[in-house]
């Protein structure tokens, strides 16, 4: 799928990971929906404010700046009003969705007897129900168009023991099952559905806490991200679905001109 003049939305828009998606998709000619909860910066009085600053507004100018097409709309997707009223307002300007970048999440860091429960359950509502949810509202315009792709940010996380983060490995093993099997569900109208793993990236969330056994791996800055997104954003079902792809195996093991046997099937 050739993304000139596509339409992508992405949530966390506002900085970091999201951020660097939203420049990336943008430098291909993708006419992008900026979506976070920031309109106005948050980096005063933080330790990092490098990291805290960024809102969508911000992001817009940038690509706008750079001779690109973006327009930021406020979302909480733990808001089910605040998701239709996304897609509604992405609709209404563009006429179509082509990408749906997931990318919004949020730590859950606590031993399990110490959690708190309102944290829990917004973490499940940012990182699990707020996918499925934006999924719900973006699929029949992709649905009537027999095309598409979606994607989600994961962690390893998911799939490996961290420390105090028990709940939020939950979150991200429960997204990354929810998209491959989603990518089952609509590979029939040729909507690829994809889960991108970026390692541990140089943001906001990752410089609040240093976990315990993980100070000594390397983070990459978000730009990074870029190529692997723009990518899995060009892909249909019948290219390549339900996959993880891993951003530091990408150009390696994914990625253009790389052939993989099982590139068509849900491992």
């Amino acid at each position: 799928m050739t993304l000139q003049d596509k339409v992508a939305i992405v949530t966390g828009g506002s900085r970091g990971i999201g951020r660097a998606i939203c420049l990336g998709l943008a430098a291909e000619g993708v006419r992008v929906v900026v979506a976070a909860r920031s309109e106005t910066d948050g980096s005063t009085g933080t330790e990092f404010p490098r990291y805290a600053s960024g809102t969508i507004h911000e992001t817009v100018r940038i690509i706008q700046e750079g001779g690109g097409t973006a327009v930021g709309i406020r979302c909480d997707v733990t808001h089910v009003e605040d998701i239709r009223r996304l897609i509604d307002s992405a609709l209404e300007r563009f006429g179509r969705i082509d990408v749906l970048a997931c990318n919004a999440g949020i730590d859950c860091e606590s031993p399990v007897v110490d959690l708190d429960i309102d944290a829990l359950d917004r973490c499940l509502a940012v990182n699990v129900r707020g996918p499925l949810l934006l999924c719900k509202f973006a699929l029949p315009s992709m649905l009537a168009r027999r095309s598409g792709s979606i994607f989600c940010i994961t962690s390893g996380a998911a799939r490996a023991y961290r420390p105090g983060r028990v709940a939020y490995s939950m979150s991200k093993a429960a997204l990354e099952r929810m998209f491959l099997s989603l990518a089952e569900e609509v590979r029939p109208h040729n909507i690829a559905v994809n889960v991108l793993g970026p390692g541990r990236v140089d943001t906001w969330m990752n410089r609040r806490g240093d976990w315990s056994g993980t100070a000594h791996i390397p983070m990459v800055q978000p730009e990074l991200i870029m190529s692997a997104a723009v990518w899995l954003a060009q892909q249909t079902a019948a290219d390549f679905t339900g996959q993880v792809v891993e951003r530091a195996d990408f150009g390696v093991t994914w990625g253009p001109g790389i052939h993989r046997a099982q590139a068509s099937h849900t491992p």
